[in-house]
């Protein structure tokens, strides 16, 4: 046995006996409990770390060279367009290669409801949906309805939880505002149409192969319960 393995060694027997005595006389209180602002944030960056775009911000540099490619491409390009430029206001869009991240350029001046407070549904669902699946957390509600192969998948965000991936190759956006101002994100596949907007409170979000006129009433027939 060298010198080195037989310092270690004496290390290790003068400091475990030490260090299981700590270990023994420190209380732990096992019924602690968590503030709620702290249960909101950890439930918060759990989200976000299971997002797929979680590691495209990750690190500062990261989220800094996102940053000044939108930047640079809504410079270049939709803010030049004040139909683009009027939806921009809500919706932040970071475009990448294969995909483009959306997320909600929120008034730092206005309170946001942190936790959904008041919840919303579709008030003028199609003979025939059923629900099927329904999930509530503090920051999002998630309801599916299916009659037979026709699909309704209908979500509700705070700002703070609300970011999607859209896959630029397999899909189309545009923007599309209504009779009273409400503004509309839409995705168009070929199988499908995604379509999000924001009410002022929180973020909103139909998917549906149904066709895009019926897909867009249903948003429009969203309230609160």
């Amino acid at each position: 046995m060298d010198n080195y393995s037989i310092l270690s060694r004496a290390i290790g027997e003068a400091f475990e006996p030490k260090l299981d005595e700590f270990i023994d006389s420190v209380n732990f209180d096992v019924n602690a409990e968590f503030s709620e602002k702290f249960e909101r944030k950890m439930d918060k960056l759990i989200r976000r770390r299971n997002k797929p775009y979680f590691n495209l911000i990750c690190t500062g540099g990261r989220r800094a060279a996102c940053i000044a490619a939108v930047v640079i491409i809504l410079s270049a390009s939709s803010l030049s367009v004040e139909a683009v430029r009027e939806a921009v206001h809500d919706f932040f869009m970071s475009i990448f290669e294969d995909h483009t991240a959306v997320s909600v350029n929120s008034d730092t001046e206005k309170d946001y409801p942190a936790t959904i407070e008041e919840e919303y549904a579709i008030s003028n669902l199609p003979d025939g949906f059923e629900l099927s699946d329904y999930n509530r957390d503090s920051g999002t509600i998630f309801a599916a309805y299916f009659y037979g192969d026709k699909y309704i998948f209908f979500e509700q965000f705070v700002h703070d939880s609300y970011l999607v991936n859209f896959d630029n190759e397999h899909s189309e956006l545009e923007y599309y505002t209504d009779e009273s101002g409400q503004e509309y994100l839409i995705q168009s596949t070929n199988h499908d149409f995604c379509i999000s907007w924001d009410n002022g409170e929180y973020i909103f979000k139909i998917t549906s192969n149904l066709n895009k006129k019926d897909t867009l009433s249903l948003c429009k027939s969203t309230k609160s319960k």
